[in-house]
């Protein structure tokens, strides 16, 4: 259920991606796509059994059929509904013939690789890499030429990242179940191989718009079921902080703060949640428990790119307790950077003198500890105390590749590892 809505088929974009993931193998057996598989599945093998070139082109309408109703489960995964779609509304064929075509040039490709032949097998491998975004394209430029333009294709990859790899495997099992649909000896077996076509081809495109939707600000999409969402009024937790506000006001401070701790205990809590529980846990004094949801607020934070928030909530931590580190060395290290950069020097002094003593084994121990040594020496005038720390860094890191980096700060300072150790 979405984190954001009472309504049942509408996804948090915030979910995250290994979430959705973990759940999309079973989208084309849910609801309205189980039986248009089925029923996809079973005109295919009806088309079989028609003469020639009547068999040919009853194919490709089922072919087209199935392209249609997968990008429209495409479209309707990146506008944020969970379920797939009960009928295929989308108008405009172009798109899906354009998709159909270039479909039967890969799987072209494939027949003349299988011979084989070494420029096919290239031309195979650029149609499973580049049919997945494509196709993103197709669903939702109303430019056909816009659309094949591969600049588009390129921005798209570049946004998704990693993640793109998923639906390009999927589209590589597809092209491999084809090959077992066209060696399969019975008829029983071209049912199955070809059912299995389908339901990955279904899969595929429910993948691209799950990462559509993810990252839909950077793509410049605006979800529908967002808009559904704010215009319904259904959005819960606004409507939960309407409640505490109101359970505030007539003085009931214990309901409104049971109220938020249920909720907190959900997954995919929003910020402003956080927020409001903390207010009132300041309100009652309570610092273990401030300290105690700040961690897991901070991870909030630092994952939706709030960094300056996240920096405020981190100081104030450090004032309820002088040794508060993050929970996850990620956190800690994206902290101490921003807060070098933006001149908090206190913060990422405290944050990156932590980082060495609470994960010695992290790779990246050696360099928060030099940054701390560099912020004590260039920015707060305390040389000696820095040439303490960087001896003290060479003591237990001196195995790694970072000594020569840590020496060399020594020496730019003037704080040889024999007189910094005079010094301390």
């Amino acid at each position: 259920m979405n984190a954001r809505s009472t309504h049942p088929d509408i996804v948090d974009a915030r979910t995250p991606l290994s979430e959705r993931f973990f759940r999309s193998p079973l989208y084309p057996l849910r609801n309205a796509a189980l039986p248009t598989l089925v029923a996809l599945s079973i005109a295919h093998i009806l088309t079989d059994l028609l003469p020639g070139l009547v068999s040919f082109a009853a194919g490709q309408v089922v072919w087209a059929s199935i392209i249609l109703y997968a990008m429209e489960s495409l479209r309707r995964t990146a506008d944020g509904y969970a379920d797939p779609p009960e009928i295929t509304m989308y108008g405009d064929y172009a798109p899906a013939i354009t998709m159909l075509v270039l479909q039967k040039l890969g799987y072209t490709a494939l027949y003349i690789a299988l011979m084989p032949h070494p420029m096919a097998w290239l031309v195979l491998l650029a149609f499973i890499v580049l049919l997945p975004v494509i196709a993103t394209a197709l669903a939702f430029e109303d430019s056909l030429l816009g659309a094949l333009h591969p600049a588009r294709w390129g921005r798209a990859i570049y946004v998704f990242g990693p993640a793109y790899l998923l639906p390009v495997f999927v589209g590589l099992l597809e092209y491999l179940s084809y090959i077992g649909y066209i060696v399969a000896g019975s008829w029983l077996g071209h049912a199955l191989w070809f059912t299995l076509v389908i339901y990955l081809c279904l899969l595929q495109f429910h993948l691209l718009g799950v990462l559509i939707h993810k990252h839909h600000e950077e793509l410049g999409h605006q979800p529908d079921a967002d808009v559904l969402s704010a215009a319904s009024g259904r959005n819960e937790d606004d409507d939960l902080l309407r409640d505490v506000a109101e359970l505030i006001a007539d003085n009931e401070h214990g309901t409104a703060e049971s109220l938020l701790r249920d909720r907190l205990r959900e997954r995919h809590p929003t910020a402003s949640l956080f927020e409001a529980h903390r207010n009132l846990l300041r309100q009652r004094g309570d610092r273990d428990a401030l300290l105690r949801y700040a961690q897991s607020h901070l991870a909030l934070l630092l994952n939706e790119d709030q960094v300056r928030p996240a920096l405020r909530l981190a100081t104030e931590c450090i004032h309820l307790d002088p040794n508060f580190m993050p929970d996850q060395p990620e956190s800690a290290a994206r902290l101490a950077d921003a807060a070098a950069a933006q001149g908090m020097t206190q913060l990422a002094l405290k944050l990156a003198r932590g980082y060495p003593n609470r994960w010695p084994r992290d790779g990246r121990a050696p360099y928060y500890g030099l940054l701390a040594a560099r912020l004590l020496a260039e920015r707060m005038g305390q040389a000696a105390e820095a040439g303490v720390l960087a001896n003290k860094l060479l003591q237990a890191f001196g195995d790694r590749p970072e000594r020569a980096e840590i020496e060399a700060f020594l020496h730019a300072h003037d704080l040889h590892p024999n007189r910094g150790g005079a010094t301390a």
